[in-house]
């Protein structure tokens, strides 16, 4: 050792060496940590000066390099460093001068176990070099004695047992490795090192023999690793079984020194984290917040985009809290919207109780993107832009079946206000045009014209237009006030201008027009269907008396009317039942003793349930 030129001497001596932690590792000036590729060699620390991380020619530099040592104490170090320099290992070079090595000791039972072999793969089988490499000892037995130790080598004594041999003075009753200073840990971990038989080789997954290196002659293992291959204590140290997850913790502190974990849990949260993780106590509940995280990474909601855009808004909306920020210009998601004005659609005061218990829009936000949204209604009247909205819609699905239409008459409160978002009064029976506000004068002449005409709406009729399938709700394209007098005539009108103008020009195909059971409804879809066309759908069966015939308009198709039996059922009970109408036959009227007398007969069609 004294004639190769790269020595303790000639490495204190070098410009940029605050101190020497052992022959392979240095700490630079700037503070910094080096791993030299060779004992004494300053390969490394060269480089590392030479690159823009190191720091030692700027900026404030290490206390190592204001205060040189005394001559004595670099002779001790010196003396110290020339006793490590016969032992060579990798694991100690990556280990601090406190950390001892982890050895997976020899005990009592483990000589008393029967001998059991270890399984071996052949990979070399078409290496067709005369050298081949040792793969060390594999199978499925090792890789799991390799996940349950946490050691690094094996074979060796119990570490007290050798602590009190080498410092007998200091364990001569309990053993402690905060006792030990860093010279007595190095000679220690050299003891540790040289009693082991096997290393655990945990990048490859194997276990070899502490001589392994790594070539092989013929075989794929080497003859050192070959050697433990039936060592008895090895053998039953891997079919040993591992220990259940609930007593891991009471495994020695010591086993985790050189674990990364141990440095990533000095984060106070982080450590937080993972003890919530592994309390596994069974009186402990378990954190609701944590299954749901779990079941969110498992892809548990990735069908449920609105509690997605939920949590989303809650975790914004508390950040923002937090910040002692509004809550405006909050980031909601299409799905979680959509939700939110179905929600209001069916109940503002749910809309209103589901805010007040979590988070979404105002109703104030809703309307706003109501009026806004291309979809929205700018025009009550029976249009063709209204119309070519929902047509757009069934493009957009790809839809090009049948669609049915509903139209109803019903009552509307009486009033007169100003709608911002048409800019004319509505409540009307006159025309959008005609109720235009221009200027604020315009609202007294434009209101005193409706009082004068009696143009106050008193009901309103509403088209709708669904497709015929399952979860698909109808779309509103008019809504038509009127003073509740329209006769057949006037509602035929705007049948036949939605069927042969509208629908024609957008090629939907309505099947039917549904409506209640009113008089003058019946006869507008009577008139729809009496029209001619050049061709015609009929069903005839003579023998059941049916005579059915619908007219077939082009790039439509058949069309038929539909009415509400129910909406006929609740007519003639509403007629009975309440005093404001009188259900009269002749002379007489209908009474609860008349429905009686019906249901006694025995051919009768009425139940008590009805």
């Amino acid at each position: 050792m004294t004639n190769w030129k790269y020595n303790f001497e000639r490495l204190s001596k070098h410009k940029y060496v605050a101190h020497i932690i052992h022959p392979k590792k240095v700490i630079c000036i700037c503070g910094k940590t080096i791993t030299l590729n060779r004992k004494w060699e300053e390969d490394y620390l060269d480089r590392h000066v030479r690159r823009s991380g190191c720091k030692a020619d700027e900026g404030q530099r290490t206390l190592y390099n204001w205060f040189k040592p005394k001559k004595e104490r670099q002779i001790e170090e010196a003396k110290d460093v020339e006793e490590e320099e016969e032992y060579d290992s990798d694991v100690y070079d990556n280990m601090d001068d406190d950390d001892l090595i982890q050895i997976d000791e020899t005990l009592s039972e483990d000589q008393m176990q029967e001998l059991s072999a270890i399984e071996t793969l052949n990979i070399n089988e078409k290496n067709t070099k005369k050298r081949y490499y040792c793969i060390g000892l594999r199978s499925a037995e090792i890789s799991r004695y390799i996940q349950r130790t946490p050691a690094q080598f094996g074979g060796s004594r119990r570490v007290e047992v050798i602590a009190r041999e080498l410092f007998p003075n200091l364990f001569s009753q309990k053993f402690s490795r905060k006792k030990l200073n860093a010279k007595q840990k190095r000679l220690l971990n050299r003891t540790l090192f040289a009693e082991s038989v096997w290393k655990i080789d945990r990048a490859s997954n194997a276990v070899r023999a502490k001589s392994c290196t790594g070539i092989s002659g013929k075989d794929n293992v080497c003859a050192e690793c070959f050697a433990i291959r039936y060592n008895q204590i090895l053998c039953n140290k891997i079919v040993r079984p591992s220990p259940l997850p609930i007593n891991v913790k009471f495994t020695p502190k010591h086993y985790w020194e050189d674990n990364p974990l141990k440095y990533f849990l000095q984060n106070l949260d982080l450590r937080d984290m993972w003890n919530v993780l592994n309390n596994e106590s069974e009186n402990v509940p378990e954190n609701p917040w944590i299954v749901l995280a779990d079941k969110a990474l498992k892809g548990a909601f990735k069908d449920t985009p609105a509690f997605t855009g939920l949590c989303e808004v809650m975790g914004n909306a508390i950040e923002r809290k937090m910040k002692n920020k509004s809550k405006r210009n909050l980031k909601y998601s299409e799905e979680f919207t959509s939700f939110l004005v179905i929600l209001r659609g069916f109940s503002t005061r749910a809309l209103d109780l589901f805010r007040q218990n979590l988070e979404g829009r105002t109703i104030q936000s809703i309307r706003h993107l109501r009026r806004n949204s291309e979809d929205h209604l700018t025009n009550p009247d029976l249009c063709f832009e209204n119309v070519a909205r929902f047509k757009r819609l069934i493009d957009s699905i790809q839809y090009n079946g049948p669609v049915v239409v509903m139209t109803d008459n019903t009552k509307l409160k009486s009033r007169l206000r100003y709608s911002p978002t048409f800019g004319c009064i509505i409540g009307s029976v006159f025309p959008v045009e005609e109720t235009k506000i221009n200027v604020y004068a315009d609202i007294p002449n434009i209101i005193s014209k409706i009082k004068n005409e009696k143009a106050i709406a008193k009901d309103v009729r509403a088209y709708m237009l669904q497709i015929p399938l399952p979860k698909f709700p109808p779309i509103a394209v008019a809504l038509i006030p009127n003073k509740g007098n329209d006769n057949s005539k006037t509602i035929s009108q705007l049948h036949k201008k939605l069927i042969q103008e509208i629908a024609f020009q957008l090629e939907i195909h309505i099947l039917s027009i549904g409506s209640d059971g009113a008089i003058t409804e019946f006869q507008a879809q009577q008139s729809i269907i009496d029209i001619q066309t050049s061709q015609r759908l009929f069903i005839r069966e003579p023998t059941l008396n049916i005579n059915f015939s619908c007219p077939i308009f082009d790039k439509i198709g058949p069309v038929v009317r539909v009415q509400d039996p129910k909406h006929a059922k609740k007519t003639a009970r509403n007629a009975i039942i309440s005093g404001a109408r009188l259900l009269t036959f002749g002379i007489s009227s209908v009474r609860y003793d008349h429905l009686l007398t019906l249901i006694k007969q025995h051919d009768s069609i009425m139940y008590k349930n009805d």
